[in-house]
């Protein structure tokens, strides 16, 4: 035991060790946040305009399928759709754009996670962005 720290008492790191090691990893943490800022920053603009351009399409796709005239049914003749309801809902199921609505969904939960990344990445690092030598 005594040898162990006999010989470990022999040996002294430089004084500036620590302080060079310490800056060092700050500055490493610094570049990650920024690279994870970029990247995260870039998805979710990438998922805003697939959602936009996907928006639009579910948009014509509805149009051509006829689903605003079945919606539009459903204020101007509510009592027949009550008593074929279930045709009715069929055929407004059968005319939804289901992929487009699904890529939709999906880009906006990318969206909303990268933007949650991006914000948990500048609470970590705000204030190291400060501290830059």
């Amino acid at each position: 035991m005594e040898r162990k720290n006999h010989f470990f008492s022999l040996i002294e790191p430089n004084e500036n060790l620590k302080s060079s090691i310490i800056n060092r990893i700050k500055k490493e943490e610094i570049k990650r946040a920024i690279y994870r800022v970029v990247l995260d920053s870039a998805i979710s603009l990438i998922s805003v305009s697939i959602a936009i351009i996907y928006i639009v399409n579910i948009i014509k796709d509805a149009y051509q399928s006829g689903l605003f005239d079945y919606i539009s049914l459903l204020f101007s003749d509510g009592a027949s759709i009550i008593s074929f309801w279930q045709s009715y809902v069929m055929s407004v199921v059968e005319t939804l754009p289901i992929i487009p609505i699904a890529i939709v969904v999906a880009s906006i939960l990318v969206f909303v996670w990268s933007v949650s990344s991006v914000l948990k990445a500048f609470e970590i690092s705000k204030p190291r962005f400060y501290k830059i030598n």
